[in-house]
């Protein structure tokens, strides 16, 4: 008896560090997530110095909590030298906001790597699975369809259309057409910019036909194959009942 609980309390013990382990690794998403969001408000929207000064407290507060954290990772790695090669990012990232001010505006996004690394199997599954879907290849169609329409309708509506007073409203314009919302804050003027429009509507329903019927089949395959499963147990099952009656048969025989 004494000795099986000793057997447990080990596994007891390494379930509670690989749970705390992973609180804590949530908590360090949780705080550079809402660190780089509040950093990025700030950059776009005028605050009161006050809430600037809370924002610029709070990213020094996770940077002390990150770098002892990176150096306890550096202490218990089995390479340091590799190690520091595959996350020399984190140093870039750790540099708080009160030090280099609104020149830190791209340094804080090094941060997003390191949730990156932690979700790096996650994220290549995902990668994975769009390409054996093909989504990606959509994804990369519709993404060279935008900005070349972007660039085609600015050139041919700037200086004639009063609503295109840059590349961004072009952009702007043409995800409302390809998403078919269409504010109507921004038009086609011109015959070109017209047939431009068009085109990035019919890519837009094409894409997202595309992305609907894709994943349907994926739905239908898996429904399929969970049925096919089924149905191999059920045959199985009857083998080995069948199996079974003619030992039986045999059995009776004999006797």
């Amino acid at each position: 008896m004494n000795k099986k609980i000793s057997d447990i309390i080990p596994l007891t013990g390494k379930k509670l560090n690989r749970d705390l382990s992973r609180l804590f690794e949530s908590m360090i998403i949780f705080l550079i997530l809402a660190d780089v969001i509040l950093l990025t408000l700030i950059t776009f929207i005028p605050v009161n110095p006050q809430i600037y000064g809370m924002i610029v407290f709070f990213d020094l507060t996770v940077v002390l909590i990150l770098i002892p954290e990176f150096i306890y990772r550096l202490w218990n790695a089995t390479d340091r030298q590799e190690f520091l090669k595959h996350n020399w990012t984190d140093i870039i990232g750790m540099v708080p906001e009160i030090l280099v001010g609104h020149y830190g505006t791209y340094l804080r996004y090094f941060r997003l790597l390191r949730i990156a690394a932690l979700f790096k199997k996650e994220i290549r599954h995902i990668l994975d699975y769009l390409h054996k879907t093909h989504i990606d290849q959509g994804i990369f169609a519709i993404l060279v369809i935008l900005f070349s329409g972007t660039i085609i309708f600015y050139v041919v509506e700037h200086g004639q259309n009063p609503g295109m007073n840059g590349m961004d409203d072009a952009l702007w314009y043409m995800v409302v057409t390809i998403t078919t919302v269409g504010y109507g804050d921004i038009s086609a003027q011109t015959h070109a910019g017209r047939l431009v429009g068009v085109v990035i509507m019919f890519a837009g329903i094409g894409f997202i036909s595309f992305l609907t019927a894709t994943i349907t089949s994926i739905f239908i395959k898996d429904t399929e194959k969970e049925e096919m499963d089924k149905i191999d147990v059920l045959h199985d099952k009857i083998d080995n009942l069948e199996f079974e009656i003619k030992e039986l048969k045999e059995i009776l025989k004999e006797k």
